[in-house]
């Protein structure tokens, strides 16, 4: 089938890239894409757990005690913050591959270097620097996978990706179980800095750039590159065809100001609102939620799995989500997820969890919390992907993870005060958490269609293009 289109006055063939990428099929180099991603995201994951694995050793070696580490944690949490929306804006300046390498080399540099800090105050530093690259990995990530995947398999793929960060925390503790004992903290640190190092190489001359980033730069050199790129992906190109991405059309690349502007202000606005509420929610729990339930009554051990329990809820569900938001669209499913986010908060207000009521009716209410609010989290970066276009996409992205971790912040100083006031309180918090995100995420204008609304359009995939 040819690819590329002519219209009754066109003198020569024009091929819409994004369009054709959206109509494509799977490939193998995009199983490439997708796992390498997803490896990346796995250390990622590993990495941002490292520092709560070590503080028991590290606290002993340096003799201080672990109310000294809240500084640390709140560093790493600011730097994720500035390298998500710093990530964001090079992956559309300088290319999501590039923007890719350049922040697994930073955290992957940063964290090994932590193997050998002095002092608390070195480690600080290093872990702040090493939020910045863990920052910078998620609109570089989400970018590039939404890039390269047609769009019957585009949530999916995003979310698979995204869900690897609990997978990387899961196989942090595996490791860390083995080697703290063994070797110490510091070579806890050491591997979890090569392997990025290493990953870094790997992603270099594996991974190749966006079609739609290398359409958009325009240069003669990579457009030959992207023809180049779409044989690779099954496609049939006329040698003489104008390649274009007709979604970028009057849209400036890497252009913060875009976001704002009149035809996405609103989008971007509500998609801020709800990561901000979305990530509020999810890091409230990660951060109190076993303190609440060791003030409710419960013992250290269930405390700690109710993490566990809580993660695999997000996991299970993000997928299902995914796979919904192909079937569905993504209003109806997220909204779905939003609205039982802030229902199950407001059952677990009403039914608080104690040591004296039921081991199952608390294991389905982590379940369920954890699935629609974790596993929410991770497909809201499928939808930001694709609300906005390719210029603009990282930038796009980043600054939503950005805002999502000022909420992260705000939920790690402000749980202290609502323990304070009672577990009622902190439920109550989640419930009107969700409900926020639901309301924002009705306010979105462009979600994501059901497949079979794409599929009965689908034959504007071979009507002449124009510029």
């Amino acid at each position: 089938m040819s690819e590329s289109t002519t219209g009754p006055a066109q003198a020569t063939p024009v091929l819409d890239v994004s369009r054709a990428i959206d109509t494509g099929k799977w490939t193998k180099h995009q199983s490439l894409v997708v796992a390498l991603a997803a490896l990346v995201v796995v250390l990622d994951g590993f990495d941002n757990q490292l520092l709560g694995f070590s503080i028991p050793q590290i606290s002993k070696e340096f003799g201080t005690d672990r109310g000294a580490f809240s500084w640390i944690l709140a560093a790493g949490y600011v730097g994720v913050a500035i390298g998500t929306a710093v990530g964001g804006l090079l992956g559309d300046r300088i290319g999501r591959k590039y923007a890719l390498v350049a922040a697994v080399v930073l955290f992957g540099t940063t964290t090994l270097a932590v193997a050998a800090a002095p002092d608390m105050l070195v480690l600080g530093i290093l872990r702040a620097l090493a939020g910045v690259g863990l920052g910078m990995v998620f609109p570089a990530v989400a970018s590039i996978v939404a890039e390269y995947v047609p769009l019957a398999k585009r949530s999916l793929s995003v979310a698979l990706t995204i869900v690897c960060v609990p997978v990387g925390g899961l196989v942090g503790g595996l490791i860390a179980a083995e080697i703290l004992p063994a070797l110490g903290w510091r070579a806890l640190f050491a591997i979890g800095g090569a392997a990025p190092l290493v990953l870094a190489v790997v992603i270099f001359f594996a991974l190749r750039e966006s079609l739609l980033f290398l359409v958009s730069r325009g240069r003669n050199s990579d457009l030959e590159l992207v023809r180049a790129g779409l044989v690779r992906l099954g496609h049939r190109v006329d040698p003489g065809a104008t390649l274009i991405a007709r979604e970028n059309r009057d849209v400036e690349r890497g252009s913060f100001r875009e976001l704002l502007g009149p035809i996405y202000r609103r989008d971007s606005i509500a998609l801020w609102a709800a990561f901000f509420f979305s990530l509020m929610g999810v890091f409230a729990f990660y951060s109190w939620g076993p303190s609440l339930f060791v003030d409710s009554g419960f013992d250290l051990a269930f405390a700690s799995r109710s993490i566990s329990v809580y993660n695999l809820g997000g996991i299970t569900l993000a997928l299902l989500a995914a796979w919904a938001m192909t079937r569905y669209g993504s209003r109806v499913t997220l909204i779905a997820m939003a609205l039982g986010a802030g229902i199950t908060g407001a059952w677990m207000f009403v039914v608080q969890p104690s040591p004296g009521g039921s081991t199952a009716v608390l294991i389905v209410q982590l379940v369920l919390h954890g699935g629609f609010f974790a596993g929410l989290q991770t497909v809201l970066y499928s939808l930001a992907a694709q609300v906005y276009p390719s210029n603009i996409r990282a930038t796009g992205v980043g600054a939503c993870g950005s805002v999502g971790r000022a909420g992260a912040i705000f939920a790690s100083f402000a749980g202290a005060t609502l323990l304070a006031a009672g577990g009622g309180v902190f439920y109550l918090m989640l419930a009107i958490a969700g409900a926020m995100v639901a309301l924002a995420l009705l306010a979105v204008k462009r979600h994501t269609p059901a497949m079979r609304s794409v599929r009965a359009s689908a034959g504007e995939a071979k009507t002449p293009v124009s510029q």
